[in-house]
């Protein structure tokens, strides 16, 4: 029996499952990242710029497995491909025990892989689900809600993940009596998936919203069908504006920051405070910018996310090497990519009807993780030149300019006058529920 709209316990429910998932596939990269990172266990078998792999193996799966996704996430239950994936998490979460108990950095890497890959599954059916649960007012707050977990996630992640590797591969130099632990970063993992695991089943019930649709079995055929069916809609407009600021924080910027390490002569724990700092901005600011959408998508706000986050980049760029100044530098990043983030995201939602909601947010999520792998190589080929970690901030300065002319020149229109069309008044008699805060 399908739900009805506002589900404020399967919402809470769906926020827990996410934020586990989320907290363990940050947990597992940033161990493979500290570890590849320059003086981690595994850096001699990465080279410079290492971390830029274990970014990729997180990413490569979303684009090649988004397209079947989708299509799982409209032909069965959200619910139940909700659960379907939690249930393969703890199996995962059992092999990276075993890769980081052996101090295998394959078989963590392959652990990394199979999260991701579950991940990419999760998440058509994750931001398909809040449209069958919520009523429609509610999914700029929703997706500003969803997504402050998200990121605090992430804050939970990087947090832990730093001292997880402090005491999985300790400075012996510095604390020559310290006895590795091999065994707690894997607990960790697996504690965590048991926990999203057993959130999944308090999503309240769906039924399949395209049950006879054929599942293609081809890796790009339905990224190809799914656009064919959007080009040229506003819908393909906001695919892109997503995809070029994907590019441009996940592919280039978040990859600097764990060389702040060696740039700032810090700790692994230290470092991943300034991972949590950003998390924790891009939370707020995700929060903030669904309460000041309120019921209506914004597209007003974006701009205040493109041209905010570009200044800070080259702010980032030239700014001294201080652990404060970087700090509240990343803060005011983080808040201001949370204005760009929300309009878009929930665009695609109320853009896209209820039987392609999965392919699309399919490929949404490919174009998302092809986004990273194109910034990740970009990465790679810049730190490979010789430049120092936090220059590469100019680099996405020079993007971010790129992405505030493209608003103005291309997008802007598009989305003002999609969410003109789209928006119906809203019914004369509103209840509370429909009213109240998620």
């Amino acid at each position: 029996m399908e739900s009805r709209p506002n589900h404020p316990r399967g919402f809470f429910a769906l926020n827990v499952t996410q934020f586990c998932g989320a907290a363990n596939d940050n947990i597992l990269k940033q161990l493979v990242v500290f570890g590849v990172a320059s003086k981690g266990i595994w850096a001699d078998q990465m080279g410079e710029g290492g971390q830029a792999i274990g970014s990729l193996c997180l990413a490569v799966p979303f684009v090649l497995f988004s397209g079947f996704a989708g299509q799982f996430s409209d032909r069965y239950s959200k619910r139940d491909v909700s659960v379907w994936v939690k249930v393969w998490e703890v199996g995962v979460a059992l092999l990276a025990m075993l890769g980081l108990w052996m101090v295998n950095l394959w078989v963590v890497l392959g652990s990394l892989i199979l999260i991701a890959t579950q991940a990419a599954f999760f998440g058509p059916a994750k931001y398909g689900i809040l449209p069958e649960i919520l009523d429609r007012k509610l999914l700029s707050r929703a997706n500003g809600t969803i997504n402050m977990f998200t990121y605090v996630a992430v804050i939970f992640g990087a947090a832990i993940g730093g001292p997880l590797y402090d005491a999985y591969a300790p400075n012996l130099k510095t604390h020559p009596d310290a006895v590795p632990n091999v065994w707690l970063p894997g607990m960790v993992i697996l504690i965590v998936a048991i926990v999203g695991t057993a959130a999944a089943f308090g999503i309240p019930r769906l039924s399949a919203k395209n049950p006879s649709l054929k599942i293609r079995m081809k890796l790009f055929g339905p990224y190809f069908n799914t656009w064919r069916e959007i080009s040229g809609t506003p819908l393909a407009h906001v695919m892109m504006a997503w995809s070029y600021f994907y590019f441009i924080v996940g592919g280039v910027a978040m990859l600097i920051l764990p060389d702040y390490k060696s740039l700032l002569e810090i700790s692994a724990t230290q470092a991943s405070l300034l991972m949590a700092i950003l998390g924790i901005a891009i939370g707020v600011g995700d929060f903030v910018a669904g309460r000041v959408s309120g019921h209506a998508v914004r597209p007003g706000l974006i701009p205040i996310g493109a041209i905010g986050t570009t200044v800070m980049y080259f702010v980032l760029g030239v700014i001294p090497l201080h652990f404060t100044l970087v700090a509240i530098c990343l803060t005011i990043t983080g808040f201001l990519a949370g204005f760009y983030m929300v309009p878009i995201q929930t665009m695609t939602q109320a853009l896209s009807t209820e039987e392609q909601r999965g392919r699309v947010l399919g490929l949404w999520n490919c174009l998302s993780f092809l986004a990273i792998i194109l910034g990740n190589v970009l990465f790679l080929i810049v730190k490979r030149t010789g430049l120092e970690s936090h220059r590469v901030f100019l680099v996405c300065g020079v993007l971010g300019v790129i992405c505030v002319a493209l608003y103005y020149l291309k997008w802007k229109a598009v989305f003002e006058a999609a969410i003109a069309a789209h928006s119906t008044p809203l019914p004369a008699a509103e209840t509370e529920a429909a009213m109240a805060p998620v």
